[in-house]
């Protein structure tokens, strides 16, 4: 296989690997917070993807548990989904448990639930729609220019692909943190986007999280006729 021909379809598995991976099983107590002896478990995150949408409009986030969420959380307090950013045009603030972010995207598993946008240095806040939540995968979506300046006024938000993203998840004293917990994951565009086609619907969760077995064999043919090539080659320079 040429070089070109490797790189080329490189490029096209590329977007379908940007989803951010998170241990199994990585629950713990919340950094920065008081012991308190806990016993409730905060839901375990495994997998996050942030994406622009809609033309640039609007930004969604497609989160996946090891287990089905249960909501509303009638256990102890609700516990707590904050997707948190960066918008590198704004000043950065530490606020409790987080370092480094200026907007938080909050939802709490409470009967009646909202998604609440807390514009952090400039003490702000708006609500939304709540997030879509079928079995273990939450999907939350907000308008761009809920978090980012819309200079012009058109509804788009050119600002978003500077944004950097982070998860939280919290229930009492426990956490799950997706990579350090800071907000250092971009936001991609999704492929049926690019290729001109209508983005999923938001509540369309079949799409939203694709079956990836097709695009593992893919990828595992791909290394094995790489592998087979270099292998040919150095039994030609032997000869």
């Amino acid at each position: 296989m040429s070089r070109a021909r490797l790189a080329a379809a490189v490029l096209l598995v590329a977007p379908l690997l940007l989803a951010a991976a998170d241990p199994h099983g990585d629950v713990g107590p919340c950094p920065r917070v008081p012991n308190r002896n806990d016993v409730t478990a905060a839901p375990d995150l495994v997998q996050a993807r942030g994406e622009i949408v809609e033309l640039g409009t609007s930004i969604r986030f497609t989160l996946r548990f090891a287990e089905p969420l249960v909501v509303p959380d009638r256990d102890g307090r609700p516990f707590r989904v904050d997707v948190i950013l960066l918008d590198p045009d704004v000043p950065a603030v530490d606020a409790g448990l987080y370092r480094n972010l200026n907007r938080i995207l909050r939802y709490d598993a409470v009967p009646d639930a909202v998604t609440t946008t807390l514009l952090v240095p400039e003490a702000g806040l708006s609500r939304f729609l709540p997030p879509t939540i079928d079995g273990d995968t939450f999907v939350l979506q907000v308008p761009g220019r809920t978090v980012v300046a819309d200079e012009d006024e058109t509804g788009t938000a050119p600002g978003l692909g500077q944004v950097r993203w982070g998860v939280v998840v919290r229930d009492e004293g426990s956490c799950d943190l997706l990579g350090n917990g800071r907000p250092t994951e971009p936001l991609v565009e999704p492929l049926v986007e690019r290729d001109g086609a209508s983005p999923a619907p938001v509540d369309d969760l079949g799409a939203a999280r694709p079956d990836r077995r097709p695009l593992l064999i893919g990828l595992g043919a791909l290394v094995a006729a790489v592998g087979v090539s270099l292998l040919l080659r150095h039994a030609r320079k032997l000869r």
